[in-house]
């Protein structure tokens, strides 16, 4: 039977409108699009509107990837970046915890390789009266993730609750734990888009990125440490300076008390690397082994106590000096893995003397000079590979600068079986010597406030 009439007039004008809403959208996105390629403020309202439409499948896939490689090609203004942030901050959840003497703190880092500063940071900040809450994440490319090297505590329990990670912190002062899926579901998206587009490495991306999930998980003071170098996601000096202080800008716009430390990653931060190489090399400093990651450890856990207390970095620097060289930081380290459900075993010298002592083989320098260059990604990538396999990782002894001699050892292999030959070769290449030394480089390059 035929429709009368005016049903399909009805049909036919809410076909119509239906259309020229589609229009009108797609009119919207190609507005903020042409704003970003000729650097015109776009504004909160309207990238929310762009964000959620993507998320709700109403902004094609298409135009938010032109969207993403204007911003990548262009910039964003830092209102916009802020604005960004907030809308991605919006998508989701957000923790509240209950409050303390001294507000939670947070640390964050960029990504280095044989970097196990939060084994360090953490407890000395906790052995400091200072609540202490990370959200950290897995197999995070060359560098490896926090809870990796954690997992690596057999039993240790990363998949917590919120008000079972506020129960450890009660218990112990500090919790670490698995990033929730319910924290940003923007950033996810667009991440997942990013990866897939090739629109990663871009500025206010990256910080938008970052800083919505560190807003979400409920800290008030944050330390963040931007690398740079060969082995870092920022290439040069200059662009992770950039990041850093577009970082520390969005965090304060949020109200948080917040520095970033820009930090040279041409060389390893320590020795270990890989997870079980990387928490006996943590250990080794909370014992008082000396050397580079000591020195960051001690720089990143003296601001966040000059923060959370609203001190002097002098006086935060001489507590966390204090802290660490008493035994105080190592014995929290043990209390916060146990509290989690880890296993102490790897605190014990003879657990650790047994590791040490399974060389599965040796990277050697074939002639005299000064090392001019580690290949980070390679070696971190390698190490990982290694990792897979069941070894317990590596050590490299060297940096970028080190006079060697034929014969000295680049880096110690450890596992239960030699070795692949390939893997040797592999790892060797990953460092050139030089006959003239090179540029000395800083650890820290610049502290942002």
């Amino acid at each position: 039977m035929p429709a009368p009439a005016c049903e399909k007039e009805s049909v036919l004008l809410t076909l119509k409108s239906e259309e020229e809403n589609d229009k009108m959208n797609r009119g919207k996105n190609m507005e903020i699009i042409e704003k970003t390629i000729h650097n015109q403020p776009i504004g909160k309202e309207a990238l929310g509107a762009f964000v959620g439409g993507y998320l709700s499948g109403d902004v094609e896939k298409e135009e938010m990837t032109a969207f993403l490689r204007a911003v990548c090609a262009h910039g964003l203004s830092d209102e916009d970046a802020i604005a960004l942030t907030e809308v991605m901050l919006e998508s989701g959840d957000r923790l509240h915890f209950t409050p303390r003497e001294y507000p939670y703190a947070d640390k964050h880092s960029t990504g280095g390789v044989a970097d196990s500063t939060t084994l360090i940071v953490a407890p000395i900040v906790a052995a400091a009266g200072i609540p202490f809450l990370k959200m950290s994440g897995r197999k995070l490319g060359h560098t490896g993730g926090t809870i990796d090297k954690l997992e690596c505590f057999r039993g240790f329990e990363a998949e917590l609750t919120v008000a079972e990670a506020e129960e450890v912190v009660d218990k112990v002062g500090a919790a670490i734990i698995a990033q929730t899926k319910e924290l940003v579901p923007a950033d996810k998206a667009l991440y997942k888009l990013r990866d897939e587009t090739n629109t990663v490495k871009s500025l206010p991306l990256i910080a938008s990125s970052v800083v919505s999930k560190k807003l979400a998980s409920g800290a008030e003071v944050f330390v963040l440490d931007v690398k740079t170098g060969d082995g870092a996601f920022m290439d040069t000096v200059e662009e992770g300076a950039k990041l850093a202080r577009l970082m520390v800008r969005i965090l304060k716009s949020a109200g948080k008390r917040a520095a970033a430390f820009l930090t040279d990653m041409n060389s390893p931060l320590g020795e270990g690397v890989g997870g079980v190489a990387e928490v006996l090399d943590a250990i080794d400093v909370l014992e008082g082994a000396r050397g580079r990651l000591r020195e960051l450890a001690l720089r990143l856990a003296g601001k966040l106590i000059s923060l959370a207390k609203g001190v002097s970095d002098e006086a935060g620097a001489n507590e966390a000096k204090e802290i660490l060289d008493s035994g105080n930081a190592l014995l929290k380290l043990k209390e916060i893995v146990a509290a989690q459900g880890g296993s102490t075993e790897l605190f014990s010298p003879d657990a650790r003397r047994y590791i040490l002592s399974r060389g599965a083989g040796t990277v050697l320098s074939e002639k005299d000079g000064f090392i001019g260059k580690i290949d980070c990604v390679k070696l971190g990538n390698l190490a990982r590979e290694y990792e897979a396999s069941g070894a317990y990782g590596m050590f490299v002894r060297v940096k970028v600068g080190d006079p060697v001699r034929k014969g000295d050892t680049f880096a110690l292999l450890l596992g239960e079986n030699a070795a692949p030959a390939a893997l040797l070769t592999d790892l060797r290449s990953c460092f050139l010597v030089t006959d003239e030394a090179p540029p000395v480089t800083p650890l820290v390059y610049e502290i942002v406030t």
